[in-house]
């Protein structure tokens, strides 16, 4: 059926057999214009091109037969199912449809048929249960490559197929022009905007391994397309930030040189270049957005201070947001012991205050009195207000959502001025992906650790062998450092029969009975959870037994050695963070995992990456290749901007250098063909979208 008039994108209903109900399917996978069914790509293509030998298949295989219908019966029970046997080389195999059997009335005897399906074998009867069943006659060829899509059975594939060859023909009769020049495309080796629907919808070659060539040629073009599409969006909505009017900056060199040198270390030469980057940034009349990444233990902490300082030295206030109320009481504690001897009040907001202490200290906020804010989710509530916010600074962005980073922009009392921003993160983001995601956004690493700092020692122990532990942990006592022991859950399960903590908290106990240990987790009452953090901290306690509460900041420079129970029920990059709570000081430090001997190549493998490997961006790579596409682009997070609907980390990694290639063909593509780029992907505008 060819489409004469013009159908706006989204008039999916435009396209012949899509009702409301099938728009409604078609909705719930992602597609509700007619760019999107176009752009719905298979995940693979199915090959077709070599039939299964009936003679030497097993119960649960994939197989491809072609037969003759021998036999068609319905049953007469209250749900009819209807059965087919094929005869296939002398060999008859029965077909059964259990639910929908109306679809396959046109089944008849003595049709030729291509059936393909998992094969169940029950005694002699071999059995497919909803094949796909294809009609071979000589008014239709058949397709022996076919695509597949992931439809997650809203949608049948025939059905699918046949609205994207509709679409498809819409979009030929409609528009043969391409957004990319032939220069373009000729740089980038990528095809023709109708040639690689063509290969990725319909491929023609009856070779699988040629099809499948030009089907990922195909995919390839809509990757950049989709990367470049958000690129272009990131610049755009970097101008429109960037014509706001920030806070005016007035930063002493004498007064920073004279700071720097009170302290009590010596920065990298890493830290010094952030520094430099950071105020280089806060000097421009427009308010900026920086991440600074560094891996854990890197000295970001020290970074905070300084650009807070800055911010002091302009007669500007600085608001801090943490993720948990230990980090802020202990971001608090360092913030007070560097700035002693300066002129700088700082206080800490966080729910378990007084209703009198909290009232005092967001009027002293108010005021312009206190000049560094520290605090959890509570300083973004409505009665916090700011006289003069000019730096906002988030500790472990990752774990707060675009939407509550964004109140706190909005904090200053009547002064209409930007604060400038800056995002501290301790989870490297693999460098291939932050192409992708930073490219064009002011963006800092802190590659160095302090001096001194000697590569904790990682070792795997077999959960059968713990006295090797417990003796390398009774040296460690001994020498009056600390030990982290962490474990996955609070209580036993039968499900997990993993180590708990109230379990080996009382094994220690018994197990070492004159060192005092101690129990952290979310559980227990917040403010107990400090005194015992409080009690960590000045060495009181020896052993802290806890979850991952720990895992982010807690900075305890004699604790030395941590033990993780069970490690394979972390992620990797979560591992190296809590590995990160120790190493913080000149001593050497060590984190044993203890692991059951019931563990998969695949679990074995990503905690010897994590033995091998120190740095965290190396280990960031490495678990984006165990973890695949899920976790960095694409997913739902609420408040994320960047859900690509094609576009993978793996294509990030594999497609590394055309990515970058892609990214200085900006500059070539006109206005019109942008704007058709961005509304192609159905990407938010620029006005909307957060850096």
């Amino acid at each position: 059926m060819v489409i004469t008039k013009r159908l706006d994108d989204r008039d999916l209903e435009g396209l012949p057999g899509i009702g409301p109900a099938t728009k409604t399917q078609l909705n719930k996978i992602g597609i509700n214009r007619i760019s999107d069914l176009i752009l719905f790509l298979p995940t693979f293509l199915i090959d077709k091109t070599k039939l299964s030998d009936i003679s030497s298949v097993s119960n649960g295989d994939s197989c491809l037969f072609i037969g003759k219908i021998t036999k068609v019966f319905q049953t007469r029970n209250y749900k009819p199912n209807l059965i087919l046997t094929i005869d296939i080389g002398g060999v008859n195999i029965q077909i059964r449809f259990l639910h929908k059997i109306i679809i396959y009335s046109g089944l008849k005897t003595n049709m030729e048929v291509r059936i393909s399906g998992i094969v169940r074998i029950k005694g002699k009867l071999v059995e497919m249960i909803h094949p796909e069943v294809e009609i071979i006659s000589n008014k239709k060829q058949i397709e022996n490559v076919v695509p597949y899509y992931k439809t997650k059975k809203m949608v049948s594939q025939n059905k699918i197929r046949s609205f994207i060859k509709h679409a498809y023909d819409y979009v030929c009769s409609k528009n043969n022009s391409d957004i990319f020049s032939n220069e373009i495309l000729e740089n980038l080796e990528i095809p023709y905007y109708i040639d690689a629907l063509k290969y990725c919808h319909f491929p023609s070659s009856d070779d699988y391994d040629i099809s499948n060539a030009n089907f990922e040629l195909g995919r390839q073009r809509f990757v950049i397309e989709e990367l470049l599409a958000y690129k272009l969006l990131l610049l755009d909505a970097k101008k429109i930030y960037e014509s706001n009017k920030s806070h005016a900056f007035n930063i002493s060199e004498d007064a920073i040189d004279d700071f720097i040198v009170s302290l009590p270390f010596v920065l990298t030469a890493s830290q010094k270049n952030a520094i430099s980057d950071i105020k280089n940034s806060f000097l421009k009349s427009y308010p900026t957005k920086r991440l600074v990444q560094g891996d854990v233990g890197s000295g970001k902490t020290i970074i905070a201070v300084i650009a807070s300082y800055f911010s002091k030295l302009s007669n500007l206030q600085t608001g801090i947001l943490v993720p948990t109320e230990i980090l802020a009481d202990q971001h608090t504690n360092t913030f007070k012991k560097i700035f002693s001897g300066f002129p700088v009040k700082i206080e800490c907001l966080k729910s378990n205050l007084t209703p009198r202490e909290k009232s005092r200290i967001i009027e002293s906020v108010q005021s312009g009195d206190t000049d560094i804010l520290i605090g959890t989710h509570s300083i973004i509530q409505d009665n916090v207000r700011f006289l003069n916010l000019g730096l906002i600074i988030v500790d472990e962005q990752h774990k707060f959502g675009i939407n509550q980073r964004a109140l706190l922009t909005l904090k200053n009392s009547e002064n209409p001025s930007i604060p400038h921003e800056l995002y501290l993160s301790a989870t490297p983001i693999p460098r291939s992906l932050s192409l992708v995601l930073y490219e064009g956004l002011d963006y800092t690493i802190i590659s160095e650790s302090p001096k001194n700092r000697k590569t904790i020692n990682t070792q795997m122990i077999d959960h059968d062998k713990r006295s090797i532990l417990h003796d390398n942990i009774s040296k460690i006592l001994h020498d009056k450092e600390q030990v982290y022991w962490v474990c996955s859950c609070i209580d036993y399960t039968e499900s997990s029969e993993s180590e708990y903590v109230q379990g080996v908290y009382e094994d220690l106990s018994n197990r070492f009975a004159t060192t005092s240990i101690g129990m952290l987790h979310g559980r227990v009452d917040s403010k107990e959870n400090i005194k015992t953090m409080k009690k960590f901290v000045s060495g009181e306690i020896q052993i802290l037994v806890c979850t991952t509460m720990i895992e982010v900041g807690v900075d305890v420079a004699n604790a030395t050695c941590i033990v993780i129970e069970d490690p394979n029920r972390f992620g990797l990059s979560q591992l190296h963070q809590l590995r990160g709570r120790v190493g913080r000081s000149e001593k050497q430090s060590y984190c044993y995992l203890v692991c059951k001997n019931n563990l998969s190549d695949h679990a074995l493998y990503r905690l010897k990456a994590l033995e091998l490997n120190s740095s965290g961006f190396k280990i960031a790579e490495e678990d984006l290749k165990l973890r695949g596409s899920g976790d960095y682009l694409g997913h739902k997070q609420s408040g994320a901007n960047h859900n690509f609907k094609l576009a993978t980390p793996d294509d990030a990694l594999n497609n590394y250098d055309l990515v970058r290639e892609s990214m200085n063909c900006v500059d070539k593509i006109d206005e019109e063909s942008k704007n058709k780029l961005i509304k192609r992907w159905g990407k938010d505008s620029a006005e909307t979208i957060q850096l």
